[in-house]
C-alpha cells in the first residue's frame, strides 16, 4: 500500500486541495470567521502562512511528479523529487502545528474547531502533509544533515521579522516570543534557541522514522550510509 503510486496520487490530490484552501484563506481573499481584515502585506509576517505556502509548493511538485509516473504506467514506487526540501518543510509545518496548539491557541476551545481558517492552515493541511511523509516517503533516503538544514528557514524568518521591527515604526510583532520591543533582543534570542532545540528534536525524530525498516520480519534502525544516502543509489527504472 505504501508503494502504490495510485494511492499516493489520490492522497496527494486531496492534500493539494486542502493546502490550496489553507493558502487562499491565509491570503484573506475571503475570510471564514469573525473580525477578519482585508488582505495586506502583513500576511507575509506570519510563520504559519509562510510554512503553508511551502507546503503547497512542495505538494504540487510531488503530486505532479507522481501523476506523470502513473501516466507512464508505473504503479509502485516512492517520491523522488525535492526529498530534502520536503523533509525540511515537514519540520516547518510540524512546528507550526505544535506551536499553535501549545503556545498560541487551545484546541479545547470551540473557536479552534469552528473557524475554517484555523482548521485548514493550522490543522488539516499540516496533518495531511506530515502523514504524506510518514506514510509514503521511501525509507533511508534522508541525510543525517537534513534536520540541521531545517534550522535555515526559521533563522531566516527570525532575521526577517527583526529587520521589519527595526525599520517599521510601531511594528506589530506576529508572535509574543519574537516581540523585541517587549522582550528585548536577548529575550527573543532565548526563545529562538529554545525553539531551535524543538526543531532539532522533532527533525531527528522524523529522520529516525525514515531509518526504521523491517528486515526478516523484525523492525530495526538502519544506520548504514546516513551521511549521503542517495549517493550511488539507483533510481527505479522508468517505464516507456
Amino acid at each position: 500500500m505504501r508503494k502504490n503510486l495510485v494511492v499516493q496520487l489520490v492522497f496527494r490530490v486531496v492534500l493539494c486541495c486542502v493546502s490550496f484552501l489553507a493558502c487562499l484563506l491565509s491570503l484573506r481573499v475571503f475570510y471564514a470567521g469573525k473580525g477578519g481584515n482585508a488582505m495586506s502585506w502583513e500576511i507575509l509576517k506570519y510563520y504559519t502562512n509562510l510554512s503553508n505556502y511551502c507546503v503547497f509548493a512542495v505538494s504540487i511538485a510531488v503530486t505532479v511528479a507522481t501523476f506523470r509516473r502513473v501516466l507512464r504506467g508505473e504503479r509502485e514506487g516512492y517520491n523522488t523529487v525535492m526529498r530534502t526540501f520536503k523533509f525540511m518543510t515537514v519540520v516547518m509545518i510540524l512546528v507550526t502545528f505544535l506551536v499553535v496548539i501549545f503556545l498560541l491557541q487551545s484546541p479545547l476551545e470551540a473557536d479552534y474547531w469552528l473557524n475554517l481558517g484555523n482548521m485548514s492552515y493550522h490543522f488539516l493541511a499540516p496533518l495531511l502533509f506530515i502523514l504524506d511523509y510518514l506514510l509514503f516517503d521511501e525509507k533511508c533516503t534522508i541525510s543525517v544533515f537534513a534536520p540541521l538544514y531545517g534550522f535555515l528557514p526559521p533563522l531566516v524568518y527570525v532575521c526577517y521579522i527583526m529587520l521589519l521591527g527595526a525599520v517599521i515604526p510601531n511594528f506589530e510583532y506576529p508572535y509574543f516570543f519574537l516581540d523585541a520591543a517587549t522582550l528585548g533582543y536577548g529575550g527573543v534570542c532565548l526563545w529562538v534557541l529554545g525553539l531551535l532545540g524543538v526543531f532539532a528534536v522533532l527533525g531527528y525524530l522524523l529522520w529516525l522514522w525514515n531509518r526504521i525498516v523491517k528486515v526478516d520480519g523484525k523492525w530495526k534502525v538502519d544506520l548504514h550510509n546516513v551521511m549521503f544516502p542517495l549517493r550511488n543509489r539507483e533510481e527505479p527504472p522508468k517505464n516507456a
